[in-house]
């Protein structure tokens, strides 16, 4: 007995350490090489020899894992600082390969090809890079937690494209120290999936990896690959300073209160974003100017009663932004307007992610929620706000979070905490789980002006059942956020309510002989009532949506709500459509409809609500690219029709290359009301018309130059016509620069 005992100790001590050599040799290996390959979109001769190789064999969507219609291969190399990435695409007829130039983040219709790798091999959290047929660069950060994508990130490598006779070639170097991982191994194990994007009468997406609709995450299920042995922690500092100017004239709306007034406003800022290691980063910014170069898509604000949303743009706050991701949004850094010094710090440790910042800014603004409506109180005293990020891992499936923000200013403070946790069970179902609890306390000026208390503290939470499979989708949540919980760091625009919500859809998927690729069933059911008990809101809504030919998607959707506003019950009915559908290269048109019997917010009664939304993209040749984007609203009440109203956003792109354009950018709005159907007194009619002649050129994500000059003009029934009121000319240069 003893005998065997022995020889099975010496089995196992020969046999278990094989078994895992085995197993290690089955996860493939990115070589090192010495010399390194020319990023130029041409595959030369013997410059990826030696190169790990791999085929994307799967379509994995619309079709799941069936083998891809057309023939691609790629090639991955590393020199110890930087990975490299070439992707040759075969296509059976390259005439119909869709490429334009386009500015970076925005070539999403086109085909394209790249990589995304999982650094810390943890599941949770993917570097994407993708690239065009032509060059054009596209990053994003995925964040399989809260399951979404951010393209606001942007790192600074490099890429090639190149149109063959047979499909295209594109080629990336991307700097190691861009990315972040586990610093201190002999060897590195990531995640890694390789995808193609190969849009024709469908869009098809190839892939090196096979993907389990039945397993509902996308991180957990790419291939393993090792590599990058004993890396060297390399200088990594970047410092971008900025200059900024602007040459401004300006005088009121109304006549004979004013002329013209000039001024110019020129300042410098700097911004340095420092390693510390690889999985550790600090930003920090001095004196920035954060004025905003684009204007933000104009959106509908008539009868709404809830502030609208729009997202962060600038890069002190989008670097590691994703950090503080939670289902509850409870950082929303737009609400910082105009800091003169910001610090980040953001990284992950072992199973321990982190994240902080801290900035002031010379204005305060914040929302002030309620259970039917919300409003902006402003404050002109500066603040001091923070913001505490920290979660921890517990092997592939558990996530615990903390996330703590504070604003602070003369007579006012907002403090927030909240818990947070994930649990995937099983593939296909999660359980999200979150608990917060704020504090507040308002200067004279709000209680008066927005109806507050002085000192007010409430808590909210959220919990939340998905299940995802390849039939069937379906959540049920419960969430309360009391009345006066406030999220002044946020964006949380309702509170006083607890919901209930119920939804299941049905797919159904076909194979290629089909016009069909999808099509999903389903239906949900939302209640909802007061702190105080009060029913607010009872909803039940069907809907159908299909993916057919041309890239069309098709929605519809019927739903009857009844709700309570102003101490009144009303039923509201609606039907709401859109089509979307791109039937040739470089051609996108979509339509939205909806008509709906909804509530005259303004007066408190019923009314015929129909709204339009139709939309256009064309792009003529590969440089230049036409959009337009159009609302036109209306709502007919007892008595007539009560107001119309007309938004559009129209721009016209001219890209000379890779690296620059210029963009014309109108926004119009108009909008005529019938005085006599409404309660309090408003303008018959309003009218702006804002423009915007941009140049822009990028030499990379941080390195730019903007030269532009906007203006606006405004009508209304005190005025005669359009009257302008504001002419900007206005430049912007930063440099990066790395001293190492």
């Amino acid at each position: 007995m003893r005998g065997l005992l022995i020889l099975h100790a010496l089995l196992v001590g020969i046999l278990l350490p094989a078994c895992f050599a085995i197993a290690a040799d089955n996860v493939p290996h990115i070589p090192r090489v010495t010399v390194a390959p020319v990023i130029d979109g041409e595959i030369g001769p013997q410059e990826w020899t030696g190169a790990q190789q791999y085929s994307l064999s799967y379509e994995t969507w619309p079709l799941d894992d069936i083998p891809a219609e057309a023939d691609t291969e790629a090639m991955l190399v590393e020199d110890g600082e930087y990975l490299y990435v070439a992707i040759i695409a075969h296509d059976p007829e390259p005439e119909k390969i869709r490429a334009y130039y386009r500015d970076r983040d925005s070539a999403w219709d086109d085909d394209w090809s790249g990589i995304i790798i999982d650094t810390f091999n943890d599941e949770r959290r993917g570097f994407e890079f993708f690239v065009n047929p032509l060059g054009v660069q596209m990053d994003l950060i995925n964040d399989d937690i809260v399951r979404s994508e951010d393209s606001s990130w942007n790192a600074l490598w490099d890429s090639a494209g190149q149109i063959t006779d047979d499909g295209y070639v594109v080629e990336m170097r991307i700097p190691l120290h861009q990315l972040r991982f586990t610093e201190g191994l002999a060897e590195q194990t990531w995640g890694l999936d390789i995808l193609r994007a190969y849009p024709r009468d469908r869009r098809h997406t190839f892939s090196i990896n096979k993907l389990d609709r039945d397993i509902s995450c996308f991180l957990c299920q790419i291939q393993k690959v090792r590599g990058f042995a004993n890396l060297v922690q390399q200088p990594n500092l970047v410092v971008v300073p900025t200059v900024t100017s602007a040459y401004t004239r300006a005088r009121p709306a109304t006549p004979g209160s004013g002329g013209w007034d000039s001024s110019f406003d020129g300042e410098a800022g700097i911004d340095v974003r420092w390693g510390i290691n690889q999985d550790i980063f600090l930003n920090a910014t001095l004196n920035p100017d954060f004025s905003q170069v684009e204007a933000d898509v104009a959106q509908l604000d008539v009868n709404n009663t809830f502030s609208l949303f729009f997202p962060e743009r600038r890069d002190f706050f989008l670097e590691g932004a994703d950090y503080f991701n939670t289902q509850a949004n409870l950082v929303h850094t737009r609400n910082i307007a105009a800091p003169d010094y910001g610090v980040k710090l953001t990284g992950k440790r072992n199973n321990t992610t982190f994240a902080v910042f801290y900035a002031n800014d010379s204005s305060t603004s914040f929302l002030i929620p309620g259970s039917q409506r919300s409003e902006v109180a402003h404050l002109d005293v500066s603040s001091q706000n923070a913001a505490l990020r920290l979660r921890q891992d517990f092997g592939s499936r558990v996530s615990v979070g903390f996330l703590g923000t504070g604003r602070a200013a003369t007579e006012y403070s907002n403090v927030l905490a909240s818990l947070d946790g994930n649990v995937r069970l099983g593939d296909s179902d999660r359980i999200s789980i979150q608990l917060m609890t704020s504090a507040t306390e308002y200067p004279a000026s709000v209680q008066t002006s927005n109806a507050q208390q002085a000192d007010i503290a409430d808590s909210a939470y959220t919990v939340s059942y998905n299940h995802n499979d390849t039939e069937w989708d379906w959540v049920a949540r419960y969430q309360e956020f009391g009345d006066e919980f406030r999220a002044d760091l946020g964006f949380v625009n309702q509170v006083d309510y607890r919901r209930t919500f119920v939804g299941a859809w049905r797919r159904w998927r076909f194979g290629p002989e089909s016009r069909f690729s999808q099509v999903r069933i389903g239906g949900d059911w939302l209640k909802s009532w007061s702190e105080s008990g009060q029913r607010l809101e009872d909803l039940h809504e069907l809907s159908i949506n299909a993916d057919g030919p041309w890239q069309t998607y098709m929605f519809m959707g019927v739903g009857h709500r009844e709700r309570l506003y102003n101490n009144q019950y009303f039923n509201e009915r609606w039907l709401d459509t859109y089509v979307q559908s791109r039937p040739r290269a470089g051609v996108n048109v979509a339509m939205g409809m909806n008509f709906a019997r909804a509530v005259d917010f303004a007066n408190t009664r019923m009314g015929d609500l129909l709204t339009l939304r139709p939309q256009a993209t064309l792009q003529l040749g590969r440089q230049l690219q036409l959009r337009l984007q159009h609302n036109y609203q209306t709502m007919k009440v007892d008595g007539g029709r009560l107001f119309a109203t007309h938004l559009s956003d129209m721009r016209a792109t001219w890209q000379f290359g890779l690296r620059s354009f210029v963009r014309l950018t109108v926004q119009y709005s108009s909008t005529n009301r019938d005085q006599d159907l409404y309660l309090s007194p408003v303008d018959h009619h309003a009218r702006s018309l804002t423009t915007q002649l941009l140049y822009s050129y990028k030499l990379n994500a941080q390195t730019r130059f903007f030269v532009g000059y906007s203006d606006t003009g405004l009508d209304n029934d005190m005025l005669d016509g359009l009257r302008q009121t504001n002419r900007t000319l206005f430049t912007k240069f930063s440099y990066a620069w790395d001293p190492f």
